[in-house]
């Protein structure tokens, strides 16, 4: 049973809260007990119905599938640099380096904006950048080739 005091209209309650198991709750407020499914307080007028818990065994089957992480950065060919590949999708807003700048590793090359966020995507290696595939405005999905550098 979980014990809480809550504040409703300046007014001061305690209430308790037993899991009943399977999805059922029992609500104890004063002297005033109610007994609700989980649904039924997730439930609001427009929303749809809920679906009903899944009991599941204590010992959660792991999957054994590796999930494929996107590599960043791959070799090109030889004496042509470095590939630098977007490691998420999302919309070029700035060029920070141009075609013949020397980067140091860590040097930002630009900036993509994901999920209203602004990320610096920086150089993997020093040289000089010899190729950007982007501009700003572009959009650029996981695994897309935005710059080179060697």
């Amino acid at each position: 049973m979980s014990k809480y005091k809550v504040k409703i209209n300046d007014n001061d309650y305690e209430v308790d809260i037993n899991d009943l198991g399977d999805g059922n709750l029992e609500i104890k407020i004063g002297e005033k007990t109610v007994n609700l499914t989980i649904e039924e307080v997730l439930q609001t007028k427009d929303s749809a119905p809920m679906p009903k818990p899944k009991i599941e065994s204590k010992q959660a089957e792991i999957d054994p599938t590796p999930k494929p992480i996107p590599e960043p950065v791959t070799t090109a060919a030889k004496g042509k640099g470095e590939v630098v590949k977007s490691v998420m999708s999302g919309t070029i807003i700035s060029l920070k380096k141009k075609v013949g700048d020397t980067v140091q590793i860590g040097d930002v090359v630009l900036i993509i904006e994901a999920m209203k966020m602004e990320n610096e995507i920086s150089s993997p290696i020093e040289g000089k950048i010899l190729e950007i595939k982007v501009s700003p405005g572009n959009s650029v999905h996981t695994g897309d080739e935005i710059f080179v550098v060697g």
